[in-house]
């Protein structure tokens, strides 16, 4: 989508860069970089996985994921008692 709108009659109007997505190179970029269209000698890209705590990060995805499964319990229960109350009782 992105190539077919930059290809656009006037699209070049409403371009903006996108973080780590797209880059519009002048010319003289491109050339400083010997001519190469690789995205990675154009687009800076975050490496987000340089500090990360792998067991704070565990913990707290374990914490997360606890409290989401109590709700799905929950909404279960609920979910089991209207049917119940509509006469329609599921068994499990």
């Amino acid at each position: 989508d992105t190539l077919h709108t930059w290809q656009q009659v006037g699209a070049y109007d409403d371009y903006q860069d996108i973080a780590e997505y797209c880059y519009s190179a002048t010319k003289e970029e491109i050339a400083a970089k010997d001519y190469s269209l690789v995205p990675s000698k154009h687009i800076e890209f975050t490496n987000r996985d340089e500090n990360i705590n792998f067991e704070d990060k565990m913990n707290s995805l374990k914490v997360e994921f606890s409290e989401l499964l109590v709700q799905e319990e929950q909404s279960k229960n609920d979910l089991l008692n209207v049917f119940k109350g509509l006469g329609y009782e599921i068994k499990l």
